[in-house]
């Protein structure tokens, strides 16, 4: 039915190869989710008074605590998806005597 000769063989056998290479080299670039997702509902429902207890319960533990300002706890949360930046939020809260003063957005 079909004639096969040693020189089309080959050149099926060679794109095949080159289809199979070429297709294996794409690039997955992963989300990245690093951080407290904080939606607007949450952090609403902040007041200034709660203990460092009730926000940590409310909120989740911040991301950065420094050692030399325990009276500062940033919530930072970014998303990127392959080599852009989609989302980034930062929220800053102020102790002072245990008790929350200031949110800052």
């Amino acid at each position: 039915m079909f004639k096969t000769t040693p020189n089309s063989m080959l050149k099926v056998i060679l794109t095949l190869t080159f289809t199979l290479l070429v297709s294996g080299c794409s690039i997955y670039k992963m989300e990245v989710q690093q951080g407290n997702a904080l939606n607007n509902e949450t952090v609403s429902q902040l007041q200034k008074g709660m203990s460092k207890a009730e926000v940590a319960s409310l909120l989740g533990n911040p991301l950065l605590q420094d050692n030399f300002r325990s009276n500062r706890w940033d919530y930072i949360y970014f998303k990127r998806s392959g080599n852009k930046l989609g989302n980034k939020q930062n929220l800053t809260l102020f102790f002072e005597n245990d008790q929350l003063i200031q949110v800052r957005k």
